[in-house]
This record gives C-alpha cells, structure tokens and sequence, in this order.
C-alpha cells in the first residue's frame, strides 16, 4: 500500500503504515504483509506477522507527500496512543499481580535475613525435598489454595533451599499465626527499646545544649554522642550478625541487654565528657546493635503470607518507643534540673524490656550456630557476610548511598527538632511534645508504608514519599517559626520520614538474587555508618546561633539537600529495577512466542496478537538511548 492510497480517504484503522516522530515507519499488527498472507500456511503467517507494532510511540496518518494529514486524526492518535500505554502497563501489572499468586515469588519479593541465614544453612538439601508436609498445609486456608496462592508444583529451588528442615528433609512453610504472634510481639518489644528509646534522644541533646552540662563541653561534643548511637546501632549490625551465627540469638541479646544496662546507669554517673562518650555514646550504641539485629531474624520463620503485615507490626515499636520515652524523659529533667534519674529509669525498663522479649522468643526451624571450636567456619562466616563480590552489581552502591542520604535526613530531623523549637522560642516541653508527635506519626506511618509498597510497588512508594519529604522540609519546615505550625510539620513529616528504614530490606530483596542478600545488607548497613557519626555535628556546624530570626536555616536547608539526593537516586534505582522486570519479561515472552510460531499449528491469531504486542513493547522499552533510559524510568507499572 503506498502514501497515496493512504491519502485518498482510508481512515486511522484501516490505514496499514504510519510514520513515528523520528521518521521510522512502524507497521501495525495488522500490517498489509500479514493480511496479504492470509493464505499461506501457519508457520508462515506467524513469521510475517512479527511485524514492528510500537504501542508506546506516536503516530500521525502520512498523505502522498510524506506530511502528516490535518484532517483531526492527530488528535485521535493521541488518544489511541493514551490507550496503548494504559493497555501496556495494565498488562504488566496484571503479570506482577500473577506472580504474587506464586510462592516463590511471594518468598523473594519479601526475602529478610532469617531467609539467607537457613538458606545458607541449607545448601544443597533442595534433592529430594518432601514438598508439603500436612502441618505446614494446614496453615494455607482452602481459599488460598482456590486462588493459586499455593502451587502445585515443587521445584521453587528458593523455597526449598529456606525452608527445608535439614534434620528431616521436610519443606516447613512458616505457620503464620500460632507461637509467631507472640514472637512477633517480642520483636516489637525490642524495637520499642532500642531504636524507639534512641528516637527520644533529641530531649538529652537540647538539655545538653542549653544547660551546659558538662563544662568546656561544645555543642559539637554533644552532637558527636547522638552521631556514635546512630553509627554503632546501624553500622555494627554486621558484626553482630557474626557473633549471632557464633554464639546464637538469645546470647547475643544478652549481651546487648547488659550493654544496655551498663550505658545508661554508667552515663548518669558521667562527670566528664568522655564519661558520656563511652557510656551514653559507644555502649548505648552497640547494645542497640546487639538486641535488635538478631530480633530481626526471627520473624521469617514465622511469617509468609502475612510477612508484610507483622513487619509492619513490628515497626510500629520504634515510633510508640519515641513517644513514651520522649515524654517520660522531658518529664523526669524538668523534674530533677539534670538528667541522672532519666538515664537509671531508662535504663531499668529498656533492659527488663529486651530480658522479657530474649526469654519469650523462639526460632521456627532454627540454624544451630557454628561455636568456637572451628576457627574456619568463623572466617567462613566474616567472607558470607562481607563478600566483596557483590559490590560488582551496580544497585548495591547506588542503594547504599540513596541509604545513607536517607537516613542523614532522617536523623537531622529526630534530633534537631526539639532544638530548633527551643531556639524559635519555645519550651523543652514543647519541644519534647513535638519529638513525640513525629514518632507518633512515625508508629502509624511506618506499616503504612510496608503495605502500601506491596499494594503499589516498592519503588514507586519510595519515589513518591521522598519526593513529600523533600518538599516539606523545604515548603514546611523552613517557614514554620509556631508551635501550632511546627506540630502540623511534626504530623505531616512522621508519617513518611521513615522510608529508608522500612524500604530498604525490600528494595534489596527485590533487586539482587537471594544468595547475595546478606552481604547486599551488610554493605548497605556499613557504609552509611561513618556519615551517620557526623551528620548532627555537621547539623550543629550548620547553625548559625548570631541569626535570631532562625538559627537553623542552613540545616533545615542541608536536611532538605540529602532527601531532594536521595529522591534522584531513587530514581535512577527504580530504572535499574525497571530494567531487570522487563529484561526477565523479555525473555520469557520471546521463549513463548518462538514455541507458538514452532509447535502450535492450530493456534489462532486472537492468541498471538496479544503476545506479538508485549513482545514489541519489552524491545521498544529495551533499546539502548538516553530516551529510553528516561521512559523506563517513568514507565508507571507496579515495581
């Protein structure tokens, strides 16, 4: 068919050639090669119906002189256009909402350290696998079953590798419920004493900064001991994790107890200040470390089907932590004028708290440690968890920076906040109010953020509470100098500034294979730890006490910088995911399409044009170019 047939009055449908943007023809399905074979055989019309329909580009009919036609079709086109992507994304969301059906699937979307402890524990124990044993069955209700949540098959070599009962030889899929509830509980039990604790913190900092406690001390010595909690809690996990395959769970947590205990009574004692560098600073630090991480493990063997909903649970301690603690310390320094009584009582209830959750938790399954005896199996265990071979794929470093610059502004504003409102003039009360407030809205926030990931993608979640983050900061915080104002901000912020602590685990999970999961985890845990001991020194440095208007603009300002960074590699990192969907999607449909055009002689037309469709769609979306690299990025699927 030429133009000039085109231009004689054949209408946007039956129209066999159109003309891209960059010049390229691109045919539709129903290309004038296709209709012309009609009557040549199947395996032939199927190879001429590979013709290049682009379901993602703009088209504009062409008349005899190659021009585009004014005739009101561009404006259908558009429309048409509009549908096509609408149809291409609904088609692979409705892919992701498939796979969610699938065990395997369910396990490496929502894969946690306890995940790559067994498996790892269990290599090589896939071969003969019983595959459902009737008590684990039990826990999948029939409608599941009904709805494909269980599969048929067995050979998920994921599952079997995690949840195979070495001992027996059996696949023991995590109950959900049961002895888990209680477990669950714990978890959030410590989470509620250490974390939870370390977010009121902000009320020790402003006391510190505006009695001068400690003589000769500066504003940046105080800011320090914020900065070694931070550091030691977060950068020390993977150490701890170390210790916990040596000595076991419930040892390891004894010891974060008695470190716990023996921080906060040691710093009430303090009368100089390196006193309260190692008690307040290094063991209130480490001992948060040692209690949570292994707590943190504990909650996979319990939970599949329902992970996301106890993760959520769970996190929920760190936000209720922040209120009581915060408020309860407020109180007791307003009280006494110092902080001694406030240090003892924490310290009492935050270790009677991780005693009460290490005697009542119990590992579904567990790993028996490795000991002292071999000195091997301990190296063995450094190279799992610090294996630098990871670091070779390009997402670990993009996600380890995007963590760090997240968690930079996360910390800024947990412990600025109380400081800052008592620099615009108000009370340690209601500074220590709205402390309490942000981790109040933190505690409803966080699982929030874990479901509505699932619901709507990881990424995508991510991408968008950044970007709300970066503007409240700028938009909010900035301008806000009341304290009606400020407990608005307090709200507002809480309920999303969290983000990197919930989406971390999951963004690894969904972007490396599960065989490098823990040493993804542990570089990402790492590294941001040197910025984390810094960060409220460079936030004190950004303070500019001579500006009585307001002191803290240029930390309000670099806070509002590491979240508007971090929204960028975000970005980048939601391409990268992006890429990996589609590239694994690519791959599967051209599998198909070359068995259907091979084996299946009676296949009708109707089954391969949808096929045909998604196999142009994934070669469009995959080529190679700057504009391709901007459309993955905003190509709006569920990731």
């Amino acid at each position: 068919m030429t133009n000039s047939s085109l231009s004689s009055g054949d209408d946007l449908e039956d129209s066999r050639t159109y003309e891209s943007n960059d010049g390229h023809v691109v045919q539709s399905l129903y290309s004038e090669s296709t209709c012309s074979s009609s009557t040549a055989g199947p395996r032939s019309r199927r190879a001429s119906s590979l013709q290049s329909y682009n379901p993602l580009a703009r088209r504009s009919t062409v008349g005899s002189r190659g021009t585009a036609r004014s005739d009101g079709t561009a404006g259908l086109s558009l429309v048409n256009t509009i549908s096509k992507i609408v149809s291409a994304v609904k088609d692979d969301n409705e892919q992701t909402e498939k796979d969610q059906g699938n065990l395997n699937t369910v396990l490496k979307s929502r894969f946690d350290l306890g995940d790559a402890i067994r498996m790892e524990h269990n290599r090589g124990t896939e071969e003969g696998t019983v595959p459902y044993d009737e008590e684990s069955m039990a826990s999948w209700d029939d409608e599941s079953r009904r709805k494909g949540e269980v599969p048929e098959d067995t050979d998920d070599q994921t599952v079997k590798r995690v949840f195979t009962n070495k001992s027996t030889g059996d696949l023991e899929l995590p109950p959900d419920g049961g002895y888990g509830w209680v477990v669950l509980f714990c978890v959030w039990l410590i989470m509620f004493s250490t974390w939870g604790c370390n977010s009121g913190f902000g009320v020790f900092l402003a006391f510190y900064l505006n009695e001068n406690t400690f003589p000769g001390a500066t504003k940046y010595d105080y800011a320090l001991i914020a900065g070694l909690t931070v550091c030691l809690g977060q950068g020390f996990s993977p150490f701890v994790m170390v210790v916990m395959r040596i000595i076991g769970i419930r040892g390891t947590m004894l010891i974060g107890a008695a470190l716990m205990i023996a921080g906060f009574i040691l710093a009430s004692f303090a009368t100089k200040l390196w006193q309260l560098y190692l008690t307040q600073g290094v063991l209130n630090g480490a001992s948060i470390s040692f209690a949570f991480v292994p707590a943190t493990t504990l909650i996979p063997g319990w939970f599949l089907k329902k992970r996301a909903v106890a993760m959520g649970l769970s996190l929920m301690g760190t936000g209720a932590g922040g209120v009581v603690y915060g408020l309860a310390t407020n109180k007791m320094i307003a009280d006494d004028g110092n902080t001694k009584r406030a240090l003892r009582v924490l310290g009492i209830s935050c270790t009677v708290s991780v005693l009460v959750a290490t005697a009542l938790v119990k590992q579904r399954n567990p790993v028996p440690s490795v000991g002292f005896k071999s000195w091997k199996a301990i190296v063995s265990q450094f190279r799992l968890i610090f294996d630098f071979k990871v670091l070779r794929n390009p997402f670990v470093p993009l996600v380890c920076l995007w963590f760090t610059l997240a968690l930079m502004g996360y910390n800024l504003m947990v412990f600025t906040l109380s400081s800052y409102a008592i620099a615009r003039g108000m009370t340690p009360h209601q500074g220590s109010i709205l402390t309490a407030v942000l981790n109040g809205a933190q505690s409803i926030g966080r699982p929030l953020m874990g479901l509505a990931g699932d619901k709507y993608g990881r990424a995508n979640v991510t991408i968008t509470l950044t970007a709300l983050l970066t503007i409240f900061l700028f938009a909010f915080w900035i301008p806000a100098h009341t304290f009606v104002q400020l407990l608005m901000f307090s709200n507002c912020v809480g309920s999303c500034v969290g983000v990197a602590n919930v989406m971390n685990t999951v963004l690894i999970a969904d972007n490396v294979e599960p065989e490098q999961f823990l040493a993804a985890w542990s570089w990402v845990n790492v590294t941001d730890a040197p910025f984390l001991l810094v960060c409220e020194v460079i936030a004190q440095a950004l303070t500019v006490p001579e500006a009585k208007d307001n002191p803290y603009l240029h930390t309000q300002i670099f806070a509002g910088c590491c979240f508007a960074a971090a929204l960028v590699l975000i970005l980048i990192l939601r391409e990268y995911s992006v890429r990996l969907k589609l590239l694994e999607r690519q791959k599967v449909t051209n599998l198909k399409a070359e068995e259907w055009k091979l084996y299946d002689e009676n296949g009708s037309d109707e089954e391969w044009g949808p096929l045909n469709e998604r196999k142009i769609k994934y070669d469009l979306l995959l080529k190679p170019g700057i504009k391709q690299y901007f459309l993955r990025m905003a190509y709006p699927m569920k990731v």
